[in-house]
């Protein structure tokens, strides 16, 4: 900009305002038309010339020069020696017939003025010197002056034209879309970028659609949005997005490849394009799907565990672990009765693999329990929440004659558990045991007859038991093929808790078939063991300077009851039965009392208090072992306990003094005083003579 710092399309400065002193510069040299001056001299020429210039300025600067504005302007891109205006037409109309020509002034010595432009210097007229390129600048300024003090401030601005296309920052573009994405979801897409300015830039986005494609009736899925163009100066257009306009659906297409078009506003206009190319990513959204609506199949009574019955085959037009089928039997109970009258469970006769769909035997089948299975398979996809679908699988079941005769136990003791106390009495009842045979005609079984152990013939089952060594025994119970397993000997559980009886049932077949049943009864205990010590009598000593709290002596008693349980857990109380005290020895504030305790689980006997063996030299104690049975039994022992002596009193005398009187003529050797002292131990004497200090002065 020139110093004055005016912009193009200011009014005039009045004439003879100060101009300040600036380097002016001649006009170039070697012109394509030959002018004087066309061409660019070398810098040592230009700093010599600048020298001038400022001196002539400096001379004139004490008079006012006329400043005039020129603005110019000229479109880019048109080829070089362009003309572009004449710096005479900023001058008054009296000033321009004067050929005196122009110094130009730049802004610096690297201006691209005079890279890009030819000015005479003689008559003023600029042209290009090269294509110029208004995204590169877009406007150019300078100064000339005349030698007679006017000067002229140039502003040529290059206009825009429409050179360039709307141009995205990448060719193509990949989106991963979920099909469950809602309507109303919104992709952010890169904008599109135009050098050009105005209407030349970016004016809007066009979404292509392919023509090969039909149109689908249901509409587009897919629209633009972005920021409509204002009046110049404009903000860009973007935010740029693509909104989803439908749920999509993999299944249906798995891909979509969009075509965005950008547009600018020139005429005509030039366009941009972007590729998008849109992967739908699969989600769960499809159950599974059976071939058939039902499923029916048959297989024979005596088929194997594992034997293929049928197989279902179920398919899901999702992906990966979403389309991934696995097979499953819904728990449920069949309407078939049984011999006992209900329902069994179908999803435990059968198994289906979970991979394939097949559905094979899992456990031996029995037609005369129940002819015929129905089952619900489910196919259930690997999704993170699976769509499940069911189908019915109806299976016959044929018959063979292979049936078994069947053991049915009942136990009645409390808690119909396999138990007997070791208290029942022989003709206690322990169990009713039943028989059965699915193959035997009804009217066969209720004729049957006969003593129990004895084949019966005629279709009759027999029952036997062995095991038990005669501590059991099986007893007819009225009805045909019902029994009763009774006590038939004493019962001792801490001699034997447990036993093993085996009840065979055969029928009168030919081949005869039979069934074994292997049966493990528990004696439950009684409380009818007491307590036992490991010894009747313990004996044990301390020291009377034990402090309280020391442990004398562990009793300990066992009870051949059931471990773990009330019958055999036991608690220890003390009694104590005899204390030799020594009135006399107490001390005026100590009294005979009892000086051990019990702990009630473990059975340690220790003190209580201090001892003192002058006082109480031992004592006897009686110790009570009580389980918690109900009732409870209990045993004692005796515990005698002696207290040792330690050096702990002084001797004492009865009196603290004597007074005797003694004969002069006493023989050597006569008794005249006797002194008693309260110790225990032994005692030796010293007897000290003391004399009055009167006396053995005298």
């Amino acid at each position: 900009m020139p110093p004055s710092g005016r912009r193009m399309g200011e009014e005039l400065q009045e004439p003879g305002a100060p101009v300040r002193k600036r380097r002016l510069l001649p006009g170039r040299t070697g012109s394509p038309r030959g002018w004087p001056g066309g061409g660019r001299g070398t810098r040592a020429q230009r700093s010599l010339l600048g020298l001038f210039v400022h001196a002539w300025l400096w001379a004139s600067s004490g008079s006012f020069a006329q400043v005039f504005n020129l603005s110019l302007s000229v479109d880019e891109g048109l080829p070089p020696d362009t003309l572009v205006g004449d710096i005479r037409a900023g001058l008054p109309a009296a000033q321009q017939q004067d050929g005196d020509g122009f110094f130009l002034s730049e802004d610096t010595d690297d201006s691209p003025l005079l890279d890009d432009f030819h000015v005479h210097p003689d008559t003023g007229i600029i042209r290009t010197a090269r294509c110029l390129d208004r995204e590169r600048r877009d406007h150019y300024s300078f100064v000339a002056a005349t030698l007679l003090g006017a000067v002229v401030q140039v502003e040529i601005r290059v206009n825009d034209v429409n050179d360039h296309s709307p141009r995205f920052p990448r060719d193509s573009l990949q989106l991963d879309v979920s099909e469950l994405s809602p309507p109303g979801t919104a992709f952010r897409l890169p904008g599109a970028h135009d050098p050009d300015a105005g209407l030349f830039s970016t004016q809007g986005y066009t979404l292509v659609q392919p023509s090969d494609l039909p149109e689908d009736p249901e509409g587009p899925f897919f629209q633009l949005r972005y920021r409509t163009p204002g009046p110049p100066p404009s903000s860009p257009l973007e935010p740029l997005d693509l909104v989803l306009l439908r749920r999509l659906d993999r299944e249906a297409a798995e891909a979509h490849e969009l075509q965005i078009e950008a547009w600018d506003g020139g005429s005509p206009r030039r366009t941009g394009s972007l590729r998008v190319q849109l992967r739908v990513l699969d989600e769960n959204d499809n159950m599974p799907v059976f071939e058939q609506s039902e499923y029916r199949a048959a297989v024979r009574e005596d088929a194997p565990l594992g034997a293929e019955v049928c197989r279902v085959l179920a398919t899901d037009r999702d992906l990966g672990p979403n389309g991934l089928v696995r097979y499953r039997i819904r728990a449920r109970q069949g309407p078939g009765a049984g011999a006992g009258g209900g329902p069994l469970g179908d999803a435990d006769h059968f198994a289906v693999e979970e991979l394939s769909g097949v559905v094979r035997v899992n456990r031996p089948l029995d037609r005369e329990q129940q002819a015929w299975h129905q089952l619900v398979v489910e196919a259930r996809d690997g999704g993170t929440e699976p769509e499940v679908a069911t189908v019915r699988v109806s299976i016959a079941v044929l018959d063979v004659n292979d049936n078994r005769p069947v053991i049915h136990l009942l136990f009645l003791t409390e808690g119909n558990s396999a138990g007997v106390s070791e208290g029942a009495r022989p003709g206690d009842y322990v169990a009713r045991v039943s028989v059965s045979d699915a193959d035997g005609e009804p009217e066969q079984e209720e004729e049957a007859a006969g003593e129990f152990g004895v084949g019966l013939g005629g279709g009759s089952i027999s029952l036997s038991l062995e095991g038990g060594e005669g501590a059991f025994a099986l007893r007819p119970g009225g009805p045909p093929g019902v029994f009763f397993l009774c006590v038939e000997g004493p019962l001792d559980r801490e001699s034997r808790d447990l036993y093993e009886l085996r009840l065979v049932a055969m029928d009168a077949g030919f081949p005869p078939l039979s069934t074994e049943e292997t049966l493990l009864l528990r004696v439950a205990d009684l409380n009818d063991q007491p307590p036992v010590f490991s010894q009747e009598l313990y004996r044990a000593s301390v020291s009377e300077a034990a402090a309280p709290g020391t442990t004398v002596v562990w009793v300990r008693a066992v009870d051949a009851d059931e471990a773990g349980t009330d019958h055999a857990r036991l608690r220890y109380t003390l009694v104590q039965l005899w204390a030799s005290c020594n009135p006399e020895a107490l001390p005026p504030t100590a009294e005979c009392g009892p000086s051990f305790t019990i702990n009630p689980e473990s059975g340690v006997i220790s003190t209580i208090r201090t001892l003192d063996r002058e006082v109480q030299e031992a004592v006897e104690l009686r110790v009570v072992a009580q389980d918690l049975g109900e009732p409870p039994l209990s045993a004692t022992c005796l515990v005698s306990i002696t207290v040792d002596d330690v050096n702990d009193n002084e001797p004492i005398f009865r009196r603290q003094v004597y007074n005797v009187t003694l004969a002069e003529h006493a023989p050597v050797g006569h008794c005249f005083l006797q002194v008693n002292l309260l110790s225990p131990q032994p005692l030796f004497f010293k007897i000290k003579q003391k004399q009055n200090e009167k006396q053995q002065e005298k």
